[in-house]
């Protein structure tokens, strides 16, 4: 596939610009392409993050998204919100539990002032299975702050909240409506849980997670399945065409997969993201074996699979 497409696929018209705030998180989770943790050390400093305002604030895009780690603990989040709230559409894809610490739970008010759309990541409906892939007490924080979300009126009064399910291991995904379906049920029933959409992302083997697998021996085997379960029709659609990531650094990257392995975008190896110009922005998109979970099955992207119609494939986590 990556040798047959290589010189097809091309940035089109760029919708949504994703910041990756660093590599610091409150969570050491196995699935994790960044390799996250309370000890990341790669975090975006003031004068890289008022220079990204900046040209945020000076492009039509009106889509921006908030990454990590989780962003809440790099300091600069603030700004950041307060500075395009009124302009553009803000979104923080957030470990959750990080809203439960008393040093950071005043965030979701001001979520809640600026309409930030909260992208949350809860990988499990039970305590075992969450917290086995994301850490001790996990589950239960995690429900904790979404009961408090929801009073706030996420996912509730017209304030936007998103989970997100990543496989606990060697599998694909199962089909995205239909586990919704059971999220929602089963949230409601058990938690009095409500929330907007279910995301399904296929993970990638690079940094962290590829190590987990390599340390199981099933390495090679998910590969495989990644490489079997390739469909071309993914291709119209991957997220890569119309999103540009942007490190702690301000260097850019076509995803925040190309972001994870330092793939930067062709042709902007040393420019940063307030020297780049937009205009008529079309670089060739740099593929690498890791592309194949993307393109898996109904593809996956930071917003959920690709494909509405057709069958998904069965994987089930060994």
């Amino acid at each position: 596939m990556i040798d047959e497409i290589k010189a097809k696929i091309t940035k089109q018209q760029v919708e949504i610009f994703q910041v990756n705030m660093g590599d610091k998180c409150n969570q050491t989770c196995t699935h994790c392409h960044i390799g996250a943790s309370p000890y990341g050390e790669k975090n975006m400093e003031l004068e890289t993050a008022v220079k990204v305002l900046e040209k945020l604030l000076s492009l039509d895009v009106k889509n921006i998204e908030f990454t990590g780690g989780t962003p809440e603990l790099n300091p600069n989040l603030i700004m950041f919100i307060e500075g395009l709230s009124g302009h553009k559409n803000i979104s923080v894809r957030t470990s959750l539990t990080v809203l439960d610490n008393p040093e950071f739970s005043f965030l979701t008010d001001l979520y809640r002032k600026h309409k930030v759309k909260v992208i949350a990541s809860l990988p499990g409906l039970s305590q075992d299975l969450t917290d086995r892939q994301r850490g001790k007490n996990v589950f239960c924080k995690s429900v904790k702050v979404l009961k408090d979300l929801n009073t706030l009126g996420y996912g509730t009064d017209g304030l936007s909240l998103d989970l997100v399910y990543n496989p606990p291991g060697d599998c694909l995904p199962p089909e995205q409506g239909l586990l919704e379906k059971e999220y929602k049920q089963f949230l409601k029933d058990k938690h009095g849980i409500f929330f907007d959409k279910l995301i399904t992302i296929v993970n990638s083997p690079i940094n962290r997670f590829r190590n987990y697998l390599d340390s199981q021996k099933k390495l090679d085997g998910y590969w495989e399945l990644l490489e079997s379960s390739y469909n071309p029709e993914t291709l119209k659609s991957i997220m890569c065409r119309h999103l540009v990531s942007i490190d702690y650094l301000g260097f850019i990257y076509d995803c925040d997969f190309n972001l994870a392995l330092g793939m930067k975008i062709k042709g902007h190896d040393e420019k940063k993201f307030w020297e780049t110009d937009f205009t008529a922005f079309n670089p060739e998109i740099l593929l690498g074996r890791h592309c194949y979970a993307c393109t898996a099955n109904k593809g996956s992207s930071c917003h959920g699979a690709l494909i509405k119609c057709m069958t998904v494939r069965s994987s089930s986590c060994s």
